[in-house]
């Protein structure tokens, strides 16, 4: 896979968990903890494609925070939730586990 579409699937997917996380969940009811991590995902995906001069040195080291922080989402979705799961979580999931893999790729 190319350079290029890995940072388009990072861009997608970072946003659409993003989006969910931080507007379509909190549509109803303001929960914080799904606005603040709707916004890590949009913060960090920024962060990683856009490579701000102030973070160069820490390239690497935000990649594995980003695999981690959406790892820990994906655990703690399990942890505080039981079944049966709605489509909108699946569908978050998915993409989570789909954002690991693209930064994985990307970042080698």
């Amino acid at each position: 896979m190319s350079e290029k579409m890995l940072r388009y699937g990072i861009l997608v997917f970072g946003l659409v968990t993003g989006i969910i996380h931080a507007v379509i969940l909190n549509l109803l009811e303001l929960n914080w903890l799904m606005l603040l991590n709707g916004l890590g995902f949009l913060v960090l995906t920024w962060a990683v494609l856009a490579n701000p001069s102030f973070l160069a040195g820490l390239r690497k080291t935000i990649f594995y925070m980003f695999m981690a922080y959406t790892l820990v989402t994906i655990v703690g979705f399990f942890v505080l939730n039981s079944p049966p799961y709605g489509p909108l979580a699946i569908i978050a999931k998915i993409d989570e586990v789909l954002l690991i893999i693209a930064l994985w790729l990307y970042k080698a």
